[in-house]
């Protein structure tokens, strides 16, 4: 097996009302994510996936999603009055932000690793100038784990069942 391991650093506030203690109170991080990709042999170039391609579209979503958010739940009752002041909020347990209901490190693993999913087919597949689709590494690439660090010492992995 062959993996790589594509890194992106992103900025947000998040808190957890529900946990209690100092996380219940507004906070920043300095959040970073490394997606590993798996696959069992390389293409005809010698590689697992052009990486540029994935991490543009990693980095796209993210810094337009994620970064410089405050990452909130849906019965946050913060949400509304930072949504009024014109602040970025990525609401947890609410469509693009995934099931669960508030922004754990363990949430924003598993939603990079949904995500990454549809970045993956994305990069795998391109378009020659006649507009029709081809893949380069047929599906035998897979997301297999995703890392995020919200703090030097504290970090949750999302890993393929």
């Amino acid at each position: 097996m062959y993996q790589a391991h594509l890194t992106h650093t992103f900025h947000a506030a998040h808190r957890l009302p529900h946990l209690g203690g100092k996380c219940a109170n507004l906070h920043g991080h300095t959040w970073t994510t490394t997606v590993t990709i798996t696959t069992p042999q390389l293409t005809e170039d010698g590689t697992i996936i052009e990486f540029g391609a994935f991490k543009t579209r990693m980095r796209t979503w993210i810094d337009n999603n994620l970064d410089h958010a405050a990452l909130l739940g849906t019965d946050d009752p913060l949400t509304p009055s930072l949504r009024e002041q014109g602040c970025r909020v990525a609401e947890f347990g609410r469509a693009p932000y995934g099931p669960h209901p508030w922004p754990t490190v363990e949430a924003v693993a598993e939603l990079i690793a949904y995500h990454a999913q549809t970045w993956l087919a994305q990069a795998e597949n391109h378009a020659d100038e006649h507009g029709t689709w081809y893949s380069d590494t047929p599906t035998r690439c897979r997301i297999t784990q995703v890392t995020v660090q919200e703090t030097p010492t504290n970090t949750a992995t999302w890993t393929e069942s």
